[in-house]
C-alpha cells in the first residue's frame, strides 16, 4: 500500500466518521485547472485532509474558459469557493471588483513558518498586488525563452547558442537549408512580446496611460521579426489560428533549428524525440535582456465559507518541497527563490535554465490590468496589427501607430 493511497483512504475513513465517532464532514470547495491536477497535488490535499479529521477538500478541476465561467456565476450567486486557481490577470480583475480577500493579514500571522512573500520573486508578488494589498499567492510562475538544437548549431560552425539579435539572425540563417527553418515563430499573441522586451519596448505605459506598440522599440521588434520571414527566409509565416504546439512540433521533428518556448515543452519534446540533442538558452538581449512571464495564483474569494482553511491548504500546495516534486515531476517552474536555489532544480539543466529566467521575466499585460482598464479587445487590436506585420508584411512604421490610436481609444472609454 503506497503512502498516498493510505493518506487518502484515512481521510475519506475520517470524513466519513469510520474511525471513530461519527462526525459531519466540513467541505472546503476549490477551483483548479484542469491541466493541473497533478498527483503531487492530490497528495498534499490527501496530507491536508488526513491532519485535518472532518474536513473534506472538494477539488473541482475545469480548463481556464470553464473555470471563469462558473466563477463569475458563483460570484454573481454569492456561492464563491473557498480557493481557487487564476491565470494571467484575473487577480487584478477580481480585485478591483472587491470580489477577492486580501492575504497579508494571513500571511504576516504566519511569517515565521512561510515565508511569504518573501520568499516569492518580486515579480510573482507585485502581479498579485493592488492598492498595497496581496491578492494571489503564486503557485506557478513560468516564461519563454530561447530553445535550440545543438547538433544543427554545431553543423552551421556555433558551439553556443546566440545571446544577442545579431548573433541570432546570423545563426538563423546560418541553419536554414531546404526543408528546414534556423527560427520557427509562434502566431500565440504572446509570444511577440519578448522581442518587443528585449528592445525596451512596452505593452502600456503607466505614466502617459497609452499602450507601447507605437513607439520606435516596438516598431522596430516587429520589423526584426518580419525581415527574419520576408527578407531573410530563415523562418516560416506564423500559421494565423494554429495551435501554439506547431513551433514545438517542427523543432521536435529537427526541421527547425531554434524555437521560443516554455517549460511546459520539455515533456512533449523529450517524448516526442527521445534522440534530440538540444538546450535552453537564457533570453536574447539587445537594448536589454528580458522575455515574457506567465503563471497561477491562488486567491481566496470574499464570500469564501472557510478563509482560513483555504489558507491552510494553499501554503501545502505552494510548500517548498512540493514545488520541487512538482516541478521535477511535470517540468513546471515555481515562484519561490528556494525552489530556483534547490540543487535538485539546479541539477536538472534543462528545468535549471528555464528557471534563470524568470528574475528578468516580465507579464505582458500586468502594467494595463493594475490600472483596472484592461480588456480583451485591447489584444485584439494587437494582435490584428501584429498579423499585418508578419503575414502581410507590411510596414511596422505604418501599421502600429494606427492601431495603437485604436487600442487607446479602448482604453480610454473604460
Amino acid at each position: 500500500m503506497t503512502k498516498s493511497f493510505w493518506l487518502r483512504s484515512t481521510a475519506v475513513a475520517l470524513a466519513l466518521g469510520l474511525s471513530g465517532g461519527a462526525t459531519s464532514a466540513e467541505t472546503l470547495r476549490v477551483y483548479f485547472n484542469a491541466g493541473h491536477g497533478y498527483d503531487t497535488y492530490m497528495d498534499a490535499i490527501a496530507e491536508f485532509e488526513a491532519d485535518n479529521p472532518g474536513w473534506e477538500v472538494q477539488f473541482e478541476k475545469f480548463q481556464w474558459p470553464d473555470l471563469r465561467t462558473k466563477l463569475v456565476a458563483d460570484f454573481a450567486a454569492d456561492n464563491a469557493p473557498d480557493l481557487v486557481a487564476n491565470p494571467g490577470g484575473w487577480v487584478p480583475e477580481f480585485a478591483f471588483k472587491d470580489l477577492l480577500t486580501p492575504l497579508d493579514e494571513l500571511a504576516a500571522r504566519d511569517q515565521a513558518e512561510f515565508d511569504f512573500p518573501g520568499d516569492w520573486f518580486d515579480s510573482a508578488v507585485a502581479q498579485n498586488t493592488i492598492n498595497d494589498q496581496i491578492y494571489g499567492l503564486q503557485i506557478h510562475l513560468t516564461c519563454a525563452t530561447l530553445v535550440y538544437n545543438k547538433d544543427m548549431l554545431a553543423d552551421a560552425g556555433y558551439d553556443a547558442p546566440p545571446t544577442t539579435w545579431e548573433e541570432f539572425r546570423e545563426v538563423a540563417k546560418a541553419t536554414t537549408k531546404p526543408g528546414v527553418f534556423g527560427f520557427a515563430p509562434n502566431s500565440a499573441f504572446i509570444y511577440y512580446w519578448p522581442w518587443v522586451f528585449q528592445n525596451g519596448g512596452e505593452y502600456y505605459n503607466s505614466e502617459i496611460g497609452e499602450v507601447g506598440i507605437g513607439s520606435d522599440a516596438s516598431i522596430e521588434a516587429l520589423q526584426f521579426l518580419a525581415d527574419l520571414i520576408h527578407e531573410d527566409r530563415s523562418a516560416p509565416v506564423p500559421v494565423a489560428g494554429a495551435d501554439y504546439e506547431g513551433p514545438q512540433k517542427l523543432f521536435t521533428s529537427e526541421r527547425a533549428a531554434m524555437i521560443l518556448t516554455g517549460p511546459w515543452d520539455i515533456n512533449p519534446i523529450r517524448t516526442g524525440n527521445p534522440e534530440l540533442n538540444w538546450g535552453v538558452a537564457p533570453s536574447l538581449t539587445n537594448a536589454e535582456q528580458a522575455t515574457i512571464q506567465g503563471g497561477v495564483a491562488l486567491s481566496i474569494p470574499k464570500g469564501a465559507t472557510h478563509p482560513d482553511m483555504a489558507w491552510e491548504l494553499a501554503k501545502r500546495l505552494t510548500s517548498l518541497e512540493v514545488e520541487v516534486e512538482t516541478s521535477l515531476q511535470y517540468s513546471m517552474t515555481m515562484p519561490r527563490k528556494s525552489w530556483l536555489a534547490d540543487e535538485r532544480v539546479q541539477a536538472d539543466p534543462l528545468l535549471g535554465q528555464f528557471g534563470s529566467c524568470l528574475p528578468y521575466s516580465q507579464p505582458v499585460q500586468l502594467p494595463l490590468s493594475l490600472t483596472g482598464k484592461y480588456d480583451p479587445a485591447v489584444d485584439t487590436v494587437i494582435q490584428t496589427a501584429f498579423e499585418e506585420v508578419l503575414y502581410s508584411n507590411e510596414p511596422a512604421a505604418d501599421v502600429l501607430p494606427e492601431a495603437a490610436a485604436e487600442a487607446n481609444k479602448i482604453i480610454a472609454g473604460k
